[in-house]
């Protein structure tokens, strides 16, 4: 008997169907996501053949392949369950798509389509991080693999192709221009940076841009911080040196990737006792999922407290020139999806030609096929949604038409 079609399937939530309370709670640090993965393919009974996990401010994915297995529900009670929710929780915020709407829901996030930041270029390098995370723990096989891999490829194809990517949008920009607007002006303001990676990077560069004259800068180690700091002609600094820190500064913002909070109420409370006399308040804009800056700061009599999901308003302004790329990117994704379907339905009838077994070219398919351009609709759909929380369900054609034989 001939054994079941390899079945694809992504179940997951982002930031436009669960607000960072839930996106927090549900993130995988990346030192979990080993043992998470052998969770989900270990076993007499696995829930997946083949796994990855994307985890980022913005989204919680998980992405499997199993031959005629359901996995729907097992996959909500998974990702539910592993971080102690019930799986009725979180099951509204979920969507879950199911063959060829794998490959377009993870090309398109590649590209940037479905990111809070239209275009946003950060993205590609955290889903070549969630394979990497899948190869190493022996998850990801020939076809997993190559979904990301052509994923990827598809991504880079949209921004070389369109202008979805060009301007400055980006978290950290929209973050230093909500800061610029609820002052008033950065013009010679003193701004503290926790964190020392790509977001802190672009944020510093952002707000030397707007004229801030004094950076504090706290890294995880004090050569992260000086290194940064020569970079941007900021002053690194220690932890022990925060409360001094925070009392000087206009704004704070913080992106550090850390599991738990790195700034307490306490500290704030502290530091603004020491502030001078007439001080406007104390704005902390947090870009990290899980947060770093601890709520209880919102309370506090002088301080604004925002988090990413505050960014929307600042990102729709600047993004009207990119929604006009948007549909020739989904032209490119189709293309680069189309020889990622010829390549799996080639390898499963076993049909690769002398000299070419990785089917890595396109054949006889120069177009999209109509269940393609059925997935395209369905994420197209999904991305002009975007912009209402919770807007979006699991009921897209064909979503549910997952790991079943």
């Amino acid at each position: 008997m001939q054994s079941p079609r390899l079945a694809f399937v992504v179940l997951g939530l982002d930031h436009t169907t669960a607000g960072i309370e839930f996106r927090e709670r549900l993130a995988f640090a990346d030192a979990e996501i080993p043992a998470a993965l052998h969770r989900l393919t270990d076993g007499a009974n696995p829930l997946l053949d083949q796994a990855a996990i994307l985890s980022t401010c913005n989204r919680v994915e998980l992405y499997g392949i199993c031959r005629g297995r359901p996995a729907e529900g097992e996959l909500l009670s998974f990702l539910a369950g592993y971080h102690g929710l019930e799986a009725s929780r979180i099951a509204s915020m979920t969507y879950t798509y199911g063959g060829d709407e794998v490959a377009h829901h993870l090309a398109a996030t590649a590209a940037g389509i479905h990111s809070l930041v239209l275009g946003e270029a950060q993205i590609l390098g955290q889903i070549r991080k969630a394979l990497e995370h899948a190869l190493t723990a022996g998850t990801a096989g020939a076809e997993l693999r190559r979904l990301f891999e052509s994923a990827i490829a598809a991504g880079r194809r949209v921004r070389s192709g369109t202008a979805i990517g060009r301007g400055s949008a980006s978290v950290p920009h929209a973050g230093v221009e909500l800061a610029r607007r609820r002052l008033g002006t950065l013009n010679e303001s003193t701004a503290l940076l926790i964190g020392t990676g790509d977001m802190s990077q672009l944020a510093a560069k952002q707000l030397v841009k707007r004229g801030a004259t004094r950076l504090f800068i706290l890294g995880r180690t004090p050569s992260q911080a000086s290194r940064f700091a020569q970079s941007y002609g900021g002053h690194p600094i220690t932890r022990d040196r925060v409360d001094e820190a925070l009392a000087q500064s206009d704004v704070v913002i913080s992106a550090t990737g850390a599991p738990a909070p790195v700034l307490f109420a306490d500290q704030v409370r502290r530091a603004l006792a020491r502030r001078r006399t007439g001080a406007g308040p104390l704005l902390l804009i947090d870009l990290s999922v899980p947060r770093d800056v601890d709520p209880e700061a919102t309370e506090l009599p002088g301080v604004e407290l925002h988090t990413i999901d505050d960014l929307r308003e600042t990102v729709a302004r600047a993004l009207t020139q990119r929604r006009a790329e948007l549909p020739e990117a989904y032209k490119l994704l189709g293309n680069e999806v189309g020889r990622f379907t010829t390549w799996l339905s080639r390898r499963e009838a076993g049909t690769f030609a002398p000299g070419n077994s990785t089917g890595g070219t396109q054949v006889g398919r120069p177009g999209t096929t109509r269940a393609q351009s059925d997935a395209i609709e369905c994420i197209l759909r999904r991305s002009n949604g975007a912009s209402s929380l919770g807007s979006l369900t699991s009921t897209s054609n064909g979503a549910h038409r997952v790991c079943r034989a």
